[in-house]
């Protein structure tokens, strides 16, 4: 059936070139809201005008995904990211007067040694959501590909990354992420991935400390630290995790690591599991 106004809030979507998986993502979680709405919102049921939708309404759909639904802190923020921007452009064509979703803000989510260990289960989650920064999903990205900040961050990296193998999710945030770095990379006369905003023709490139700034800012939304050494030291704990019947070679190749690199982070593994 749809939602309202779907026809040109789709159209106003693409001309911000969002990646197809992300305006299908759009669709998907304001068809769910409007569906809720049209089963089990009484008001909405006797007067279907979006003009009459106010934050309790809003505040009672969420309800249903965090407590009925069991839906993670992740699938909220997502959802209220998405409704936000549908309701803002409503607003500013002048289609609503007023905002339900103004006074509604993302959940901060606790940190867990569990879910920081796990966390590359969540990537693909946490790339498409636009509650965090792209040098965030970005680090996530390289972390999960058990690439370390002191290599991602060094000049002509990307010259690197082009050869790695990458999912369709994983290429579909990276056809985003290339739409908001290529104003920086004209600027910056560069084609590294992590840049600063001010232009710097001698250091082009985004330091350690802007990066952390960056994640520190978006750690609240997460379930985890986003340091990213910490990052890359649990994605290699998560990966030997799953494939502790692969040989040391295997494992040496996929990693990039040296042998007694892997020694040393299997101890560290097995200690933490001890705990």
């Amino acid at each position: 059936m749809g939602y309202p106004y779907q026809h040109p809030f789709e159209k106003y979507l693409v001309k911000k070139m969002l990646a197809d998986s992300t305006i299908k993502s759009y669709d998907h979680d304001l068809n769910d809201f409007f569906t809720y709405l049209r089963h089990f919102n009484t008001i909405y049921q006797e007067k279907p005008s979006i003009s009459q939708l106010q934050e309790s309404d809003i505040r009672d759909y969420f309800a249903v995904l965090l407590v009925k639904r069991s839906n993670k802190y992740t699938t909220y923020n997502k959802v209220l990211s998405h409704l936000k921007r549908y309701f803002e452009y409503l607003f500013h064509e002048n289609l609503i007067q007023t905002l339900p979703t103004l006074a509604l803000t993302g959940k901060k989510l606790s940190q867990t040694n569990s879910s920081l260990l796990d966390w590359p289960k969540e990537l693909s989650q946490l790339l498409a959501s636009k509650e965090l920064s792209f040098y965030t999903r970005l680090t996530l990205l390289l972390c999960a590909h058990f690439y370390p900040v002191s290599e991602f961050l060094q000049p002509n990296f990307y010259t690197v990354f082009k050869h790695e193998h990458l999912e369709e999710f994983e290429k579909e945030f990276m056809q985003d992420f290339f739409v908001f770095i290529q104003p920086l990379r004209q600027k910056q006369k560069t084609a590294d991935l992590f840049l600063k905003h001010r232009f710097d023709p001698i250091t082009p490139q985004l330091t350690l400390p802007a990066l952390h700034k960056y994640l520190k800012y978006d750690e609240k939304k997460c379930t985890f630290s986003l340091s990213p050494q910490k990052l890359y030291q649990n994605a290699i704990f998560h990966y030997l995790a799953l494939h502790q019947h692969k040989s040391d070679s295997e494992i040496l190749q996929k990693l990039r690591l040296t042998p007694s690199s892997l020694n040393y982070y299997r101890q560290t593994y097995w200690k933490k599991k001890s705990l």
